[in-house]
C-alpha cells in the first residue's frame, strides 16, 4: 500500500475530522470525538469505575507476572493508572472522555491546541502537529521557528512547545485534561514508578533481563513476523541476545547509506549468523523527490533528518523494501540507562538551567529566530522546577523528555507513514525505573548492557562494539565537510575550522605514510 498524508494519525476534538480515505470516528462524550486513521490500532475497555477507555497503538506487557494490558486496565479501581500501565512497553496512548496519558517516553506524542470558534473555546488533541494545523473552519496558526537543520543545536522542537504557535506538546509527566473548565489543562505524572532498590547489582541484572525477555515474548505472540534493524553499536545487539535467549525468531536488516562506517557494514550479518539469524542489506533505490516532500508535509517539519536517517531512507524506498505484515524492534529508549546527557552537562548542580541548555546546544547560533526553541527549553525548565523534587536526576529527565519525546517522537511520527508497527522494549516506567537504580559508574560505561549481552549470548560479545575505521576515506571525510559547511550560519568562521582540520589531518596522513615506509624497509 502506497505511503500517504495523516496515516496512522488520531484527532480529538468536539467534531469528527475525517482526515483521509476510510477514516474512522466515534463519539466518546457529548462534545468529544475521536477520529483516526483505521490503520492505527485501536481497543477498547472498561474499568471497573465504570471509565471507558480507548487505547491507541501498541501496548505490551514487560512484567512477567502481571496480565496483558486490557485485562489490566479492565481491573482498574483506581484514579492513579500509573499503577496500572507502569509496566506497559511499546508505543502508545491511552485516552477516556477526560484525559489523555502517553507511554513512558512518550514515544506516540500528542499535540494539543486551544482554539476559539464563536463563542467556544474548542480543545483539539492529535498524534500529528500537522494535523492540528489544519483543522476545518478553523484558522491557521503561524509558525514561530525556522526549518531544523540536521546535526546542529537542538535538532528538534522542544516540548512543550512545537513549531507552531498555539500548538503544545503533552510531556510524558503531564496528563492532558480534556475537560471544558478545569484550571489547569495539564497535571503532573511522576517520571518514574516506584520500585525498592535492588539487593545487589546481579539482582538488577536479572529484574532487566527479565523485562526485556518479557516484551520479547509478547511480541512474539503476536505472530507478526519480527524485524531488528541491526548496527554495530549496543542497542541493536542487546535486543539480538534478548531474542536468541527468549527463542524468537526474527530477521535482521541494515539500511546502506553514504560515508556508512566499516562495522555497521560488516558486522551486522556476522552478529545474525552467530545466532543463526537471516540478515539483509537494504541499498537505496532512486531518489524520490515526492516522497521526502510527503515525509516534511506529514511531519510538519518536525522532523529532520542527515545523511543516514529515516528521512533519506524513506525517500530512497529503504523501508519498504521488508515485507508487509512485520513488527520492527526499534532500539531506542536504552540510553536513558547510559548517562546521555551526563556526558554533555557534567555537574549536576546548575544555577541557571535554561542558560546551560541554551548555550550547549548554541542556541545564539542555530535558534537565534526559533521561538519555539527559546520557549519551550524556558517552559520546559520552569515545569520541571514545578514539580520536583523527582528521584530523576535533571540530565536524565532532559533525555526523556528532549530526546525521547522530543526528537524520537517525531521521527516515530515520520515513520507512520510506513506499513510497519513499530516497539521500543525499553520504553516503559518499569525498565526505566530499575536501569536507574544502578550506580552511574556502570550506567556511564554502558557495563550493565555488556553483562546483559554476556548473560543472553555471550558469543555475541566477541565482536567490537562500533569500531572506528582505520583510515576513513577521503571522499567521506570531503563530503562530510561540505554537508557541514551548507548547513553552517557562519560559514565563514567554520570554514576557517574546516582548514585548520585539513591541515591537522594531512599531517597526520603524513605521518602515517613515512611510518608505514619506515615498516616496509625493515
Amino acid at each position: 500500500m502506497e505511503p500517504r498524508l495523516h496515516r496512522r494519525q488520531f484527532i480529538l476534538g468536539p467534531e469528527p475530522f475525517l482526515a483521509g480515505e476510510g477514516w474512522i470516528s466515534e463519539q466518546l462524550g457529548p462534545s468529544l470525538h475521536l477520529s483516526r486513521c483505521p490503520e492505527l490500532p485501536a481497543s477498547s475497555v472498561t474499568d471497573k469505575r465504570g471509565v471507558t477507555w480507548r487505547l491507541l497503538g501498541l501496548a505490551l506487557q514487560s512484567d512477567s507476572d502481571a496480565p496483558g494490558p486490557l485485562e489490566q486496565l479492565a481491573d482498574n479501581e483506581k484514579s492513579d493508572l500509573l499503577e496500572t500501565y507502569g509496566s506497559w512497553c511499546g508505543r502508545w496512548i491511552l485516552s477516556s472522555d477526560s484525559e489523555i496519558h502517553l507511554d513512558a517516553g512518550g514515544t506516540l506524542g500528542c499535540f494539543y491546541r486551544t482554539i476559539h470558534h464563536g463563542r467556544a473555546a474548542e480543545l483539539w488533541a492529535s498524534s500529528s502537529p500537522a494535523l492540528l494545523a489544519v483543522v476545518p473552519g478553523r484558522s491557521s496558526p503561524s509558525r514561530i521557528a525556522p526549518s531544523l537543520t540536521f546535526g546542529k543545536g537542538m535538532e528538534w522542537y522542544p516540548p512543550p512547545m512545537s513549531r507552531f504557535a498555539g500548538i503544545h506538546r503533552l510531556l510524558p509527566t503531564q496528563i492532558l485534561s480534556l475537560r471544558s473548565a478545569v484550571p489547569q489543562r495539564v497535571r503532573p505524572r511522576p517520571p518514574l514508578v516506584e520500585l525498592p532498590t535492588p539487593a545487589n547489582y546481579e539482582t538488577a541484572l536479572m529484574m532487566l533481563q527479565r523485562n526485556l525477555v518479557t516484551s520479547l515474548e509478547n511480541i512474539a505472540g503476536r505472530g507478526e513476523p519480527i524485524w531488528l534493524p541491526l548496527t554495530a553499536g549496543v542497542d541493536s545487539r542487546l535486543i539480538l541476545a534478548g531474542a536468541a535467549h527468549a527463542g524468537v525468531t526474527i530477521s535482521t536488516f541494515t539500511q546502506h547509506y553514504p560515508s556508512m562506517t566499516d562495522g555497521d557494514q560488516s558486522l551486522p550479518p556476522l552478529l545474525a549468523r552467530e545466532l543463526g539469524y537471516e540478515h539483509r542489506l537494504l541499498r537505496p533505490g532512486r531518489l524520490s523527490r515526492s516522497r521526502r516532500a510527503l515525509f516534511d508535509a506529514h511531519t510538519a517539519g518536525h522532523c529532520v533528518d542527515g545523511n543516514r536517517g529515516d528521512r533519506r531512507f524513506f525517500a530512497h524506498g529503504q523501508w519498504e523494501m521488508i515485507p508487509a505484515p512485520a513488527l520492527i524492534l526499534r532500539g531506542g529508549v536504552f540510553e536513558i540507562g547510559r548517562c546521555y546527557f551526563h556526558r554533555k552537562f557534567p555537574d549536576p548542580v546548575v544555577s541557571d538551567l535554561f542558560e546551560l541548555i541554551a548555550a550547549r546546544f548554541n542556541f545564539t547560533e542555530f535558534h537565534a529566530n526559533s521561538f519555539a526553541h527559546v520557549a519551550g527549553i524556558a517552559a520546559w525548565v520552569e515545569w520541571i522546577a514545578r514539580t520536583a523534587p523527582t528521584a530523576l536526576d535533571w540530565r536524565d529527565r532532559l533525555y526523556l523528555e528532549q530526546r525521547i519525546a522530543g526528537w524520537l517522537s517525531s521521527t516515530e511520527h515520520a515513520l507512520d507513514l510506513t506499513p510497519y508497527e513499530r516497539a521500543y522494549i525499553a520504553n516503559s516506567h518499569l525498565y526505566m525505573a530499575t536501569v536507574l537504580t544502578l550506580p552511574e559508574s556502570i550506567r556511564r560505561s554502558g557495563q550493565h548492557h555488556v553483562d546483559l549481552i554476556r548473560g543472553m549470548a555471550p558469543q555475541l560479545l566477541r565482536f567490537p562494539f562500533n569500531p572506528s575505521d582505520d583510515r576513513p576515506s577521503l571522499s567521506r571525510w570531503l563530503r562530510h565537510e561540505w554537508h557541514e559547511f551548507a548547513s553552517r550560519p557562519q560559514k565563514r568562521r567554520y570554514a576557517e575550522d574546516a582548514a585548520r582540520r585539513g591541515a591537522r589531518r594531512t599531517r597526520r596522513a603524513l605521518a602515517r605514510l613515512r611510518k608505514d615506509r619506515r615498516g616496509a624497509t625493515v
